[in-house]
Formats: structure tokens, C-alpha cells, sequence
């Protein structure tokens, strides 16, 4: 629902610099919604409800099909209370507006989560809202800085003022709200620099953009790999991967000085990161042989399952607990299984309620489970 797209990676245009084959495989392996991608994008509708100054409750159905939940009611209240201390009621805000980034390249446009611009003195906020767990840097963001670099050309235009004499005025606060991530004690992180500051970083993103999308573009191994649909058929991460594992069981000697212990420790993590993000690829493209149809050996698919979520609004999950003698509050209101605790009538718990399916996962297969269901043996 928000992020950069067109040619920006999702994690940021940093794998322009390193993976000139991304935009390729991108392109050929296309890659589905998630339960995780779904759930974010709900994430991102509750916060933009809020702003605008609608009522959003645990148990409503997003635009997409999925329950609101309680987290994402937390989350949304800490993107209203953060854009209320950062910018003023009076200052226009925009939420999930389409922002072309012609600085980095064409064809290249990105839809910041919110962002705002304060002329005296000339103060640019830009906030971006993750759902997810995994720990998102706001210090020196690719994604971040490409969103700063479009908005940058459009204010100077509407200003009338150069970008290269503009940027050397703006002061620019770029955060990162993760409501489910606390890095130092966190959840909310920002970083302000110069706008001129960020020339460097705007350049490296140019030259990369080029790289990437010219004739034959070199493939590398990067972080990036974990986020790539197409690393499961990716040469220079299976070439990598095989490498590293073969790394991984030579023998050292028992202590290592300082120096070498530190640099067999940092090969060591890169060759994990590696191997990670193959184990991930390959993990995706075994699962899809599975829904295909196809017979795998060694693995074979579980459905995951959500949170059981109530279906209704919470004024009418308390009148039915008021009805049955049995009180829903705690405060707001129990979860389904917790109303079960309280007596109330399981049947009537599975009529009022839902449990979203999860993602399916992929679990090691063993002969010994078929043997124990049908009473065979090898």
C-alpha cells in the first residue's frame, strides 16, 4: 500500500547498488501477497482512517479483507500522536500521496506514508510507518532519501527556487514508526540532516539506478537477497550459498587471535545472511511445487492460523456477553478464547468470531508420520 515502487526495490533503493539483476528478477518472478503483506497494508488503511478523523475498531473489515486488530489499533494511535507532536494541526498534511522521483530515475516514484512542509523555516517531515517486526533503519535510508529527493524537486518547483540552492535551506526529519519493533527502546526513530547533505547519497542512487537497468546488469549478493522473489533461481546467490556452506565446515584452529577471530566472525555472518536468504528462496519455491500439485520428498505444507477475532463491533460482543450473564469487559473487550473461559457458549463464539488463515508453511517430512497414520512400513 505504501513504499516506493515502479524500479525501487521494497527494502529500499539500496540493492540498486549492489544487485543490478533485482529489476530482472522482480520481473520474472512476481511476487504474491503474503498474509504479512496483507495484514500491513491493512495496518497502513487503520493509521490513514485515524488521521482523517474516522472511528476504526477492533473487528472491522479492511478494504483488503482483513480484521482489524488490537495491534493495529495501537499502532495507528502512535502514528496520530507522533504526526500531532511533529506537525502542527494547522500545516497540511499528506497522507499516501504518489510522489515522482525523476532525480534517481524516469521511471522511478515512490508513495511516501505521510509527509509535510513548514516554509519559515523551511522544515520537511517525512514519516514512514512499518508494521513489521524486522528492525528498519532511519539513519542514511535509501528509501527514505529517494522519497526526500522527489518531494525536494516538487517543492523547489512550486517555490520557483533552484533544487541545489533549495536543498541548502531545508532541514529535513525523516522517522520511522515501527509499533512492533523497539530498537533502544523505541518505537519511534528519526534522523534530520541537510537536505544539500544528502547530495552524495542521491547520486550514488542515480549511477545504481543506471547500472541496474542496463543491458546485462552485474548480479551481487547483498541483505537485499532475503527480499528478492526470484533469489531461489538467482546463480550468484546459489553460487554464494554453496560456498559458504562449504566455508562453514572447514576446520580453524581452535584460538584465533583478536583480528582473525573478528574477520572469521564477520565472514561467518555474511556467509549465515547467505545462506538465509537461499534457505528462504528455495523454502517459497518448494512450497509453490507443493500447491501446484507436485510431489516433494522430503517436505510437505501446514496451514498456519491467525488470532481468533470478533467479527462484530465491540458494543455488540458486550451486549451478547451482557445477555448471557457473563461480562466481556477487561477493559475494551475479551478475545474470542478468553469469552470461552468466561463461559460463554463455544458454538456461539465460533458464529461471532473468525480465525484468519495464516501463512502455509513448509515443514521437514517425516516417513515415520505416514507410516504411524496408514500402518505401513519401509
Amino acid at each position: 500500500m505504501s513504499g516506493a515502487h515502479s524500479i525501487l526495490p521494497p527494502s529500499g533503493a539500496a540493492a540498486w547498488r549492489r544487485c543490478g539483476l533485482w529489476v530482472a528478477m522482480n520481473q520474472a518472478y512476481p511476487k504474491p501477497d503474503t498474509p504479512e503483506s496483507m495484514e500491513g497494508n491493512a495496518a497502513h488503511w487503520v493509521f490513514a482512517e485515524m488521521l482523517a478523523g474516522r472511528i476504526v475498531c477492533e473487528g472491522l473489515i479492511a478494504p483488503n479483507g482483513v480484521v482489524v486488530t488490537e495491534e493495529m489499533i495501537e499502532g495507528g494511535d502512535l502514528v496520530v500522536e507522533t504526526v500531532r507532536a511533529r506537525i502542527p494541526v494547522s500545516q497540511w498534511r499528506h497522507v499516501e500521496e504518489p510522489v515522482t522521483i525523476g532525480r534517481v530515475h524516469p521511471d522511478c516514484w515512490g508513495t511516501p506514508d505521510i509527509w509535510a512542509f513548514t516554509p519559515f523555516p523551511p522544515v520537511l517531515e517525512v514519516i514512514d510507518y512499518k508494521f513489521g517486526h524486522r528492525f528498519v533503519d532511519e539513519f542514511e535510508n535509501d528509501q527514505g532519501i529517494a522519497y526526500i529527493a522527489g518531494l525536494i524537486e516538487r517543492l523547489a518547483d512550486e517555490i520557483g527556487e533552484g533544487p541545489g540552492l533549495f536543498d541548502q535551506r531545508l532541514k529535513v526529519n525523516f522517522t520511522v514508526i515501527q509499533p512492533r519493533c523497539f530498537y533502544k527502546g523505541s518505537p519511534v526513530r528519526t534522523w534530520s540532516v541537510m537536505a544539500s547533505e544528502l547530495r552524495g547519497h542521491i547520486n550514488a542512487l542515480t549511477m545504481a539506478a543506471d547500472i541496474a537497468l542496463a543491458p546485462n546488469p552485474p548480479a551481487v549478493t547483498n541483505s537485499e537477497c532475503g527480499d528478492c522473489p526470484g533469489r531461489h533461481a538467482c546463480p550468484a546467490l546459489q553460487k554464494a550459498a554453496y560456498y559458504d556452506a562449504e566455508f562453514a565446515v572447514k576446520s580453524s584452529p581452535v584460538e584465533l587471535p583478536p583480528a582473525a577471530a573478528s574477520l572469521e566472525l564477520k565472514m561467518l555472518e555474511r556467509s549465515l545472511e547467505r545462506l538465509q536468504s537461499r534457505v528462504e528462496g528455495m523454502r517459497e519455491a518448494v512450497g509453490a511445487y507443493i500447491r501446484q500439485g507436485h510431489s516433494v520428498p522430503w517436505h510437505r505444507a501446514e496451514q498456519g492460523y491467525g488470532r481468533q477475532q470478533w467479527t462484530m463491533p465491540v458494543d455488540q460482543v458486550l451486549a451478547m456477553g451482557s445477555l448471557m450473564g457473563v461480562d466481556l469487559s477487561k477493559p475494551g473487550v475479551k478475545t474470542p478464547k478468553q469469552a470461552v473461559k468466561s463461559g460463554v457458549d463455544e458454538a456461539v463464539i465460533k458464529a461471532y468470531s473468525v480465525t484468519p488463515l495464516g501463512s502455509i508453511k513448509l515443514v521437514p517430512d517425516n516417513p515415520a508420520d505416514a507410516r504411524r497414520v496408514f500402518g505401513t512400513s519401509t
